[in-house]
């Protein structure tokens, strides 16, 4: 790597225009030794942005990596671009080949929306293949021939894990390759490194682990993939407390990023019964979060507890925009949130709780209002 060039290369932000992407991944491509890596043009998304892929090492065990199928979950490309940056990425791909699809949906990560430029959700079309973006990574698949796959993701606010008030932070799931959600040799593999993950995890993490539903969907890339034999590993990157920009948990996604290839190709003999055990012992993802949880807020009808939910709103200059909404009121599920105010139990001042027609919610004593990140 060329002297100070994480230092000088610029860090991405939650939110970030495509051709800042490409400047910096481009730029941190230079850093690499030449002979260490190939970079590929993958084709083009609907509204004509590059796609690109770059593979590295020369192992013989092959990891396939794409992220941001989903354009407004960039945690876990911010953590890619800080993995081709590190000093030891020679020492950690000993004896892999790893290709990355850094974003797939370019187009999406422009608008900061879910689905592409044609609002089709790229991780429903394994089977339809209607999308340029979907048969970009199709052909990699085929292509590249992997022995792992990591589908990586971002997930909501929303989310904690059953049997505890803690968020989830960073949740996983080993997808199923049929609809009896059968356990084989390849689920087991990629369930062992997921447990492996969580063992590095919990001495890092200021929240939960969570477990996604593996219930089969062939339409979904990851259940696509096991179907045909290639282990693989859906990562989501979650949220606690007031880690907006997503700091924490890119860090969090990093370290399992290493721990996956520290491991996966390792041989060794599987205790299947306790791998299975040790994964689904990690706690389900339950939707019982909300960013603000006013508890016991009078109203004409009664008392009431009031969940908002920052709205996310890309501004002209780059930034995302947090813009506090009514997410709903009494809801019994929403348990707990990564702010909680009671209302009854502090000074406030009632006549500054706004809730605008569009559902806006302002309050300058509750210090609640929209923020830039």
């Amino acid at each position: 790597m060329q002297e100070d060039a994480f230092i000088s290369t610029p860090i991405l932000p939650r939110y970030f225009f495509y051709e800042l992407f490409e400047q910096v991944f481009l730029d941190v491509v230079k850093t690499i030794s030449p002979d260490f890596y190939t970079f590929s043009y993958l084709g083009s998304s609907v509204e004509n942005r590059s796609i690109y892929g770059i593979k590295l090492g020369h192992g013989n065990f092959k990891i396939l990596a794409w992220s941001q199928m989903h354009g407004n979950e960039s945690t876990t490309t911010r953590a890619l671009i800080e993995l081709l940056q590190d000093d030891n990425l020679q020492e950690l791909l000993s004896g892999i080949s790893l290709y990355i699809i850094p974003v797939l949906n370019p187009d999406g990560l422009q608008a900061w929306t879910r689905n592409n430029a044609n609002n089709v959700d790229l991780n429903r079309d394994a089977q339809e293949l209607s999308q340029p973006e979907s048969l970009i990574l199709k052909d990699a698949i085929d292509f590249f021939e992997p022995d792992l796959a990591l589908n990586l993701h971002g997930q909501r606010t929303i989310f904690g894990v059953a049997n505890s008030s803690m968020a989830s932070q960073v949740s996983f799931l080993v997808p199923a390759f049929n609809t009896q959600k059968d356990v084989n040799d390849n689920r087991v593999q990629a369930m062992h490194l997921v447990t492996e993950i969580d063992k590095t995890l919990k001495l890092e993490m200021k929240a939960a682990i969570g477990r996604y539903d593996d219930t089969f969907n062939p339409a979904c890339w990851g259940d696509y993939c096991q179907s045909n034999g290639i282990p693989t590993i859906l990562f989501e990157a979650g949220h606690n407390s007031n880690d907006y920009d997503r700091t924490e948990v890119k860090g969090l996604i990093l370290s399992s990023l290493k721990t996956v290839l520290r491991t996966a190709a390792v041989q060794q003999a599987y205790d299947t019964d306790s791998i299975v055990f040790q994964y689904e012992s990690i706690p389900p993802v339950i939707k019982n979060y909300t960013d603000i949880l006013l508890r016991n807020v009078p109203t004409v009808t009664g008392i009431k507890n009031v969940a908002i939910m920052y709205y996310e709103q890309p501004t002209s200059n780059g930034r995302l925009e947090f813009i506090p909404m009514i997410y709903a009121i009494n809801d019994s599920t929403i348990m707990y949130g990564h702010r909680v105010i009671d209302v009854s139990a502090i000074n406030y001042y009632d006549h500054d709780l706004f809730i605008f027609d569009d559902h806006v919610v302002y309050s300058e004593s509750l210090k609640i209002s929209s923020f830039t990140k």
